[in-house]
This record gives structure tokens, C-alpha cells and sequence, in this order.
């Protein structure tokens, strides 16, 4: 997933008042020096964040002072996107540092003072005085000449002011206000809560035993027991090779458990008070407010996308789960044939090597990270035609992160980091992180930096990180959003890939996950961490035969995390009714396989923060990015040309098109899901 920046969209300026430190506060650098993130601490912060505010009030009050008659790109348009550049620009970088940084003080600081930017930018989307401005210019004169990029973005503003509040009463707006900030400081507290939750499970050696003792040794503690702190890697080995089914539901459970019930309450006060902003401003629910400026454009087509997805997955479903209930009588006829979630991984596992006869870790030995990092660069270099290029002795936030150049034809087209590795309070999942804006203002061009923040599995003394294939589909996918970012340079600042609609921004990182499953790509990179030998043709003729085992019963995964998404914002009444987790509990169902008992995955479900009636995106988006991949396998997978066409049609665009346009015209015909469909064995 993308990590999107505090806020959506801006708007009414607070008085405030603070000596200008812009030449020297690192966080508002607005060049392409480097980021001085080593100095960087609370008071860096507030005073960045301050003087944007500043700057902020006096680009609205410049806009909305210019007389009718008066008004030009110079003095209206472009200075709207200078508004929303320096807003976005620091909202980035305290992003990344909330989701980061070691010291306590630091990262707290970076997220009540996004807050408090979310917050002013949200009242800028009350400023009546702001958008009839910006309305008045939009009938101008100068508004005939504008090109198609400027008219999209004055059009997609004046619908962003429209939708969020600016034709309310003055009593209507301060009430919104109040409902805004609710959001905000909720929201952050939610994510908040995730990645600083802290776990863990003590077990014997017979407990785990199964787990490969290059992984179980890390655990080891002076007294022969093992104590597995909670993250992604532990629960993803535990639940993969821990022979005692109870070592596995103890280690789901937990990991099904974070953040709870710290965010029980938190949970239902978002959903009221989305509930609560969409009545203000007269929609049905939160998801028809949402969506106006999605795709999908209403709830219904939403509705109808996913009930019939999941009307085509559900007899695939019983297939899986039969197959692995009969492994498992086969293999521990002593236990029940009842196939429970923490069972999913272990006899998929065992499937694989059973029925396949593929040996997941030693798939894994092909996929060594740093090896598999640069074979990642090497086939988007290929493919692309771009260069990459480590830089050394750059300031970072933390010792292990990397920093590197992105180049196209030897022009230095942005910067980015990678930040691969769980720790305490770090963000625990996987996203691309925006730091730094591109803009273009007066000859001179301020380069994006954006980066990944992961959690793979650390090396460990005498033993490196090896990924699994669904850990380089996820880099692949994090690191195409990352490329879509660094590679747009659009005239409007504000038109940014990340700006694209929130049910397309996945097709472009979607798409790239299909270049791990061809073999031609993979022996550029997937070669032996010991031998240095590359992936024999019948290692991957194995893995490729085992691509659809379970497939249905993944994208159901989906499918349900979309509607329990999509039932909170679009159908709260029923939600307030039966409360939150009782809706993901009946809708488990769909599953078909028993509910985890003691369980509260939502609570820990931090795209329902951020993501909110947006989950469906994922398999929305996933049309498009089969169907452009399509014309990758008609033209050849590592075809450049057609790689070049994409690069610049889809990526380099940005937000600059409407997405059906730049589909359109990579694909030379309207976009269809057949793609799709045969991609999940349908």
C-alpha cells in the first residue's frame, strides 16, 4: 500500500504568529539538498509546521484578495498549488518521522503536529472565500486558455471544496470543523495505538518444534525456553512451520489481538463521527461521500463488484479447505479434520511440498534480500529504462536505512530509502512513504523523495534474509509505487502519482507483481545465496504449478476485508446495531472456516484509519493492473518498448489524466476484467 499524507484536501487560515526559520529548519528545505533527519526533534518540528501555517495564510490571502478581472494562472492557479505543495511537502516528512523515528518525544511530536496540519487543511476546505475565488476564476477569461492538466485540477478542487463542506451555513461549517478534528486526533490515535502495541508468547522447545533452528535460535533464552516477540516475520514463521496447532492459535490469536482493546472504543467513534460528517453535508453514508471522487463513483457499483466476486469465489472455497482437512487426517490422525485459520499456513506449506513437491525454504534460498534487491533494480532498469544508483554517507533516521538515486537517460529524477527491517514503534506493515513533493517553479525543479518501510525478516548471525515469493511479490508491489512517485513530474505539483484516484493508485504496483511470477525475470536475480547458482527452470515450473492453490480462498480473504470496510461506511446503521466486531464476525462466514474465538482482528486493521470505504480498492484496481499486464504478454514480458510506452503513458502521467484516459490509451481499447478473472483461476 501507499502511505498517504495527513490530509486529503485543504482550507480557513488561523492566526499565527512565529519568527520565519525556513532557511534553516530541515524539514521545510524545498531543495535538493539532503534531509537533515538527524536533526530533527519536537521543537523542529513545531516550528516547521508553524511556519507553514504562516506561509499558508499568506498564499490564501493573497488568492482570495485578487480582484474580479484581475486573476491569472500566475496569481491563482499556480499559487493554489504552491499551497497545497508546502502543505503536502511537510505533511510527508512528519509522516515518515511518526512512522520511524526511535526517540519517543521525536515521533510523538511528528503526529500531534500532523494532526494539527490535518486539521488546518481540512478547515481550508471551508474557506467559502478560498473557493469562490477559485469558482470566479474558473468562469474567467483566463480560465478559457487553460490546458487540460489546469482544468483538472481547478475542476477536481472546486469538487473537493463542494463535497467537503463549502456551500454549509457558517453554523454548518464550525460544526464540521468540530468533526474534522475528531477524525484526525482519532485516526492518528488508532495507528498510533497499532505500531507501538507490544506482545509476546514464551514456549518450550517442543512447543516449536518444526520452526528451522535458524530461525527458532533468535528466540533462545538462557533457560532453554523461547520467547517470540509479536511482529510480522515471528507469527508468519510460527504459523508456517510450529508443528503444535496450540503454538499456532497462540500466536494468531495474538497477532489477530493488537491493539485491543485499545482501539475498541476508538473504532466505533470514528465510524460515528464519518457517519456523523456525511449527514452533515447530505450523503447517505460516509461511502457515498467517499466515493465521489473515486472510480466507482457510488456505493452500489461498489456493492455489485464485490457480491458478485464473491458469488464467482465461493464453491472454489471448499476445494482448498478439503484438500488440507485430508493432509491433516493424513499427517496427525490423532487431531480433529476441522481446518482452523491458525491451519492455513502449516498445511499450505505441507500441500505445496506434498502435493507439488516445491520445498518453500528452498525457494527461500534464491531469494536473498540484498541479492533480490538488486535483481529487482536490475529488471526495472530492463524494463524501464531508468538507473539506480546507491548514495552513500546521505543523513537517514536510523543506521540500517539505505539511500539511492533514481536516473532516466543520466537526469536525476528523485531520491529514495529503504527502511526494510521491524523494530519497537516502527510503522508495521508495508507502504511507500511520500517525503518530499516535486515542484517546478521558476526554472528551477525541487525533486521528489519519498520510501519504503517494511518488515521483512532480519539477517541473524550466521544466517541472512531470505524471502519467501509472496515477501518479492510484496517488495515488487511496495516498490512500484515508489517508481510511480519519483517518476512523475507534473507541471501542477499537486497533480502527484499518489493524487491518482484512491481505486486506481494500486493497479500500477498491482501490475508489477506479475513480473515474480515469470520466469525469464526471476533468473535475473533469484540465484543461490550459498552457489550463486540461479533458480533451475524446475524449481520454478513447480512454483508456477502451485500459483492457484488457495487462490480463491485468498482473494475471498479480500473480498471480506472489503466488506467489512465497505459495511462500516455505507451501512452503519446495521453496524451501530450489531456493533463493529460482530458485523467481521458474521461476515466470517464467507471465509467457511470457524471464527477465531477470542479474537479482534479489526481492532488492529489499520487501513480502516486511513483507507476508510477504500479497501475495495485493492481488488478494484487489480482489474486494471491485470489488464494492462495483458498487453506486457502479448508484446513480450521484458519487452523495453512496451515498458516504455507504460512508463510514459501510465507512470510518468501521474494525476495529470483521468485514469480511464491514460488506460485507454495504453491499452488501445476499453479496459475489462477477463484478465483478471484468469489471473485468479476464474
Amino acid at each position: 500500500m501507499l502511505k498517504k499524507m495527513l490530509f486529503m484536501a485543504m482550507l480557513s487560515p488561523l492566526a499565527v504568529c512565529a519568527q520565519s526559520n525556513t532557511a534553516t529548519n530541515p524539514l521545510i528545505t524545498r531543495s535538493n539538498d539532503p534531509i537533515h533527519f538527524e536533526k530533527v526533534d519536537s521543537t523542529v518540528i513545531y516550528n516547521a509546521v508553524t511556519e507553514v501555517i504562516v506561509e499558508s495564510n499568506g498564499l490564501v490571502k493573497g488568492i482570495v484578495g485578487i480582484p474580479a478581472g484581475k486573476q491569472t494562472v500566475a496569481n491563482t492557479l499556480n499559487k493554489l498549488d504552491d499551497l497545497y505543495y508546502r502543505l503536502s511537502d511537510v505533511s510527508g516528512k512528519l509522516s515518515i518521522i511518526g512512522a520511524t523515528y526511535e526517540n519517543d518525544r521525536t515521533r510523538n511530536a511528528a503526529t500531534a503536529q500532523g494532526d494539527r496540519l490535518s486539521a488546518y487543511a481540512a478547515e481550508l476546505t471551508l474557506n467559502v472565500k478560498l473557493y469562490k475565488a477559485l469558482k470566479r476564476f474558473s468562469t474567467s477569461a483566463a480560465a478559457k486558455k487553460l490546458r487540460a492538466d489546469q482544468k483538472k485540477f481547478i475542476k477536481e478542487t472546486l469538487t473537493s471544496f463542494e463535497v467537503n463542506g463549502t456551500n454549509l451555513s457558517d453554523a454548518g461549517r464550525a460544526a464540521l470543523k468540530k468533526i474534522n478534528d475528531k477524525l484526525i486526533t482519532l485516526g492518528s490515535t488508532f495507528d498510533k495505538n497499532i505500531a507501538e502495541y507490544k506482545d509476546s508468547a514464551k514456549f518450550t522447545a517442543a512447543q516449536i518444534k518444526g520452526v528451522p533452528d535458524a530461525i527458532s535460535k533468535a528466540w533462545k533464552r538462557p533457560d532453554g525456553t523461547y520467547m517470540v516477540m509479536l511482529n510480522g516475520p515471528n507469527a508468519n514463521n510460527i504459523a508456517k512451520y510450529a508443528d503444535d496447532e496450540n503454538t499456532r492459535k497462540t500466536m494468531l490469536v495474538k497477532n489477530l489481538n493488537r491493539a485491543y482493546p485499545a482501539n475498541a472504543k476508538i473504532l466505533d467513534s470514528l465510524l460515528l463521527y464519518r457517519q456523523q460528517l456525511a449527514d452533515k453535508l447530505g450523503y447517505k453514508s460516509y461511502a457515498s461521500y467517499a466515493l465521489v471522487q473515486k472510480m466507482a463513483a457510488k456505493p452500489v457499483n461498489v456493492w455489485n463488484f464485490l457480491d458478485d466476486l464473491r458469488n464467482k469465489l465461493s464453491p472454489h472455497l471448499p476445494q482448498t479447505i478439503a484438500e488440507f482437512a485430508a493432509l491433516k487426517h493424513r499427517l496427525h490422525p490423532e487431531q480433529n479434520n476441522v481446518i482452523n485459520a491458525w491451519d492455513l499456513s502449516y498445511y499450505n506449506k505441507k500441500l505445496l511440498d506434498d502435493k507439488f513437491k516445491l520445498n518453500t525454504d528452498e525457494l527461500k534460498q534464491y531469494f536473498e534480500m540484498n541479492n533480490t534487491i538488486n535483481g529487482m533494480f536490475e529488471l526495472y532498469q530492463k524494463l524501464f529504462g531508468f538507473d539506480i544508483q546507491e548514495v552513500k554517507g546521505v543523513p537517514v533516521w536510523y543506521s540500517k536505512v539505505k539511500s539511492y538515486e533514481l536516473l532516466l537517460n543520466g537526469r536525476k529524477m528523485g531520491t529514495f530509502f529503504l527502511d526494510l527491517y521491524p523494530r519497537a514503534n516502527k510503522y508495521n506493515h508495508f507502504a511507500a512513504f511520500p517525503i518530499s513533493m516535486y515542484q517546478a517553479k521558476a526554472g528551477y525543479e525541487v525533486l521528489p523523495t519519498a520510501a519504503l518501510v517494511c518488515n521483512f525478516p532480519e539477517a541473524s548471525a550466521g544466517e541472512p534474509s531470505l524471502l519467501t515469493h509472496g515477501d518479492v511479490e510484496t517488495l515488487f508491489h511496495e516498490f512500484g509505487h515508489l517508481i510511480h512517485f519519483l517518476l512523475a513530474h507534473p507541471a501542477i505539483s499537486s497533480q502527484n502519482a499518489f493524487s491518482v484516484k484512491g481505486d486506481f493508485v494500486e493497479a500500477p504496483s498491482q501490475f508489477l507483481e506479475n513480473f515474480t511470477w515469470n520466469y525469464d525475470c526471476l533468473k535475473l536475480f533469484a540465484k543461490h545465496y550459498k552457489t550463486g547458482a540461479v533458480m533451475p527452470k524446475e524449481l520454478f515450473d513447480k512454483l508456477d504449478k502451485s500459483r492457484l492453490l488457495g487462490i480463491s480462498n485468498a482473494e475471498m480473504a479480500q473480498v471480506y476485508y472489503s466488506i467489512i470496510d465497505f459495511t462500516y461506511e455505507d451501512r452503519y446503521a446495521e453496524t451501530k446495531k450489531k456493533g463493529a466486531w460482530q458485523v467481521s464476525k458474521d461476515l466470517y462466514s464467507m471465509i467457511q472456516l470457524p471464527f477465531v474465538e477470542g479474537s479482534h482482528f479489526i481492532y488492529g486493521f489499520n487501513h480502516l484509519s486511513s483507507y476508510g470505504a477504500n479497501y475495495y480498492g485493492y481488488l478494484w484496481s487489480k482489474v486494471y493492473a491485470q489488464d494492462m499486464f495483458s498487453v506486457f504478454e502479448k508484446n513480450g514480458v521484458l519487452s523495453a518498448a512496451t515498458g516504455e510506452k507504460y512508463r510514459k503513458l501510465i507512470l510518468e502521467k501521474g494525476a495529470t489524466q483521468d485514469e480511464f484516459i491514460m488506460l485507454q490509451n495504453f491499452l488501445g481499447r476499453k479496459p475489462n476484467s477477463k484478465a483478471f478473472l484468469k489471473s485468479i483461476g476464474l
